[in-house]
């Protein structure tokens, strides 16, 4: 494969060394690998233990502030009350700060998944979106169960 590359100066061939390949941040892949990267794959060893702890009750937080689910697309939007939910630890307000930390481990997990924040004016109501290519709305549905109310 060959690439032209540019970092903002004067064009390059690829022929340079790995070091300045790195430095241009491009990043190539074949349609094989692309279509790998498509495929629905969780990796369950993706969070240590502490990790995953702290993404299983950040995920049960998030159920208990449902307030609407809507479809998408490719995808759905969860609606979230965060002020439904009680005071942590040191009396501080659950808020969107635990809401991208839930998706910063989630996608790590399932990498396949495409994210979405929306917060509302004073930051009680969260918009999370998660959505992705084929099959990713059979999956939130069947193997997440993710966001039911009442769950």
């Amino acid at each position: 494969m060959y690439l032209k590359l540019w970092d903002g100066g004067e064009e390059e061939d690829s022929h340079e060394t790995w070091p300045a390949l790195l430095s241009a941040v491009l990043i190539a892949a074949p349609p094989a690998a692309a279509a790998a990267e498509d495929a629905l794959v969780c990796n369950v060893a993706a969070l240590p233990a502490a990790q995953r702890d702290r993404h299983q009750k950040l995920g049960r937080m998030l159920r208990s502030a449902l307030v609407e689910k809507a479809e998408l697309e490719s995808g759905y939007v969860f609606v979230m009350d965060l002020g439904r939910l009680p005071l942590d630890s040191a009396g501080a307000p659950f808020c969107v700060v635990e809401v991208a930390e839930w998706v910063d481990l989630e996608s790590r997990c399932c990498p396949f998944l495409a994210f979405g924040i929306d917060v509302e004016p004073k930051g009680k109501t969260v918009r999370l979106r998660l959505t992705g290519g084929k099959g990713v709305k059979a999956f939130l549905e069947s193997e997440l169960a993710l966001m039911e109310k009442g769950e």
